[in-house]
């Protein structure tokens, strides 16, 4: 009987071992190229985080990777994963995330580099406070990785959001302006310039739009220190739900 027993302990310890590998390859097959292959984040979420794991119930994360979520980029996988791969992905989320090693940095610090020497209020903001210029970051530590997050810092330009990148305008009377393009048709445009001041013109009074290569948001590599870059990388982490 003890024989048997333990031959069944290692039976069940070989499938759990055989399922989290199977949720791993599945998982860096399909959802690697925006979570990051360890699930820590890229331009999609950091799936090892709490919030996102050990907060929700299996269900739910079933439901959304088998769904999607409407309005992002999250794809629905219903169709092309079995529902064992499914149930592999979310084994592999939720033990990713009890070896989590925590963020290297200082938060409060991070905010203070965020609303002063770094300047980024004068693009983003976070809820009532700051400008929108740029993206919204009130939740951004729920939707980025702190991989991406700390690119975004060091090599802006590497990926620009279209509906954030500077555009020049030039008018047929010769005024140029440049600013955020905030909408567009094939009759009006409306332009944002630097100050937060908005613009409405007939495309026919248009003789160019020419859209900018470099992101607006400079590069911080050089204007903070390795430390500065990990404080705000770890205060934008923390902005997930409430400012």
């Amino acid at each position: 009987m003890a024989g048997l027993c333990r031959n069944l302990l290692l039976w069940a310890w070989c499938v759990a071992g055989f399922a989290q590998t199977d949720g791993a390859a599945v998982f860096q097959k399909h959802c690697g190229s925006c979570h990051g292959k360890s699930a820590h984040g890229g331009r999609a979420p950091d799936l090892t985080r709490t919030a996102l794991t050990s907060g929700d119930r299996d269900e739910d994360l079933f439901r959304t990777i088998s769904k999607g979520v409407e309005g992002t980029e999250m794809e629905a996988y219903g169709e092309r994963l079995r529902a064992e791969d499914i149930r592999g992905v979310i084994a592999f989320l939720r033990d990713s995330g009890r070896d989590r090693t925590p963020l290297s940095g200082d938060a409060a610090n991070g905010k203070a580099i965020f609303w002063g020497k770094g300047g980024c209020a004068n693009c983003h903001a976070v809820g009532d406070r700051g400008n929108r210029i740029g993206p919204d970051l009130s939740r951004i530590g729920r939707r980025r990785g702190a991989e991406y997050l700390r690119e975004s810092l060091l090599a802006p330009s590497a990926d620009i959001t279209p509906e954030y990148g500077g555009v020049t305008v030039t008018l047929r009377d010769g005024k140029k302006i440049r600013g955020v393009e905030r909408a567009l048709d094939d009759f009006s445009a409306v332009l944002q310039d630097f100050s937060g001041k908005v613009y409405s013109f007939d495309r026919t009074s248009v003789r160019s739009a020419t859209r900018d290569a470099e992101s607006l948001m400079p590069t911080y590599g050089k204007q903070l220190s390795a430390n500065e870059l990990n404080d705000v990388v770890v205060y934008l982490s923390t902005l997930e739900v409430k400012p």
